[in-house]
């Protein structure tokens, strides 16, 4: 259970106090954080150690007052253990359950049941080596093979596919010997 709150914050979760007290009712939940910064949620820590039936009482109750103080704060339950569908399903009634097999989980484990509670880990813009597709395009064709057609083909795809039809097309004809002027037809 230390390892939960850990994991929670480390992604900017404040460590409640217990019991946890709403409108003046106290909860004895085994623990709870409340998100910081971007994150708004009520997260409550829970093991196989407290009884499913007492649990939904306790997070009814929960639910019930803050409904009373008008908290938009959304509630998210880690259920270290297995659970049952059906009780797991009395639960998601008042809470988002993010269950937890293991009483024991390592911290893997943690992160993936919470990844929706965590931020984002997006990649350091500066170790994305992406650049222009039409220039990694003329980067593979090679100074020998980037002939004024194909160069004019790619910058097409820019404009779209539409676009790559009309230079295709004129690239054809041109191959063809074909003009595009119409010639007018006196008879």
């Amino acid at each position: 259970m230390q390892d939960v709150l850990t994991v929670l914050e480390n992604a900017g979760f404040e460590r409640l106090p217990k019991p946890l007290t709403v409108v003046g009712t106290e909860f004895d939940f085994e623990a709870a954080a409340r998100g910081t910064n971007t994150s708004h949620d009520l997260v409550l820590v829970a093991t196989e150690e407290v009884p499913l039936r007492r649990l939904q009482r306790l997070v009814a109750g929960l639910a019930r007052s803050l409904d009373l103080a008008a908290s938009r704060r959304p509630v998210s339950l880690v259920h270290l253990g297995g659970i049952s569908a059906s009780d797991r399903i009395e639960l998601e009634r008042y809470a988002r359950v993010l269950g937890i097999a293991s009483a024991t989980p390592n911290i893997e484990e943690i992160e993936e049941a919470v990844a929706v509670l965590l931020p984002l880990k997006l990649p350091n813009a500066d170790l994305v080596h992406g650049s222009d597709p039409i220039n990694e395009v003329m980067a593979v064709l090679g100074p020998l093979k980037a002939t004024s057609e194909r160069v004019a083909l790619v910058k097409a795809a820019a404009d779209g596919t539409d676009a790559v039809r009309e230079a295709l097309r004129r690239y054809m004809n041109a191959g063809a010997g074909w003009s595009d002027e119409v010639e007018d037809q006196d008879e």
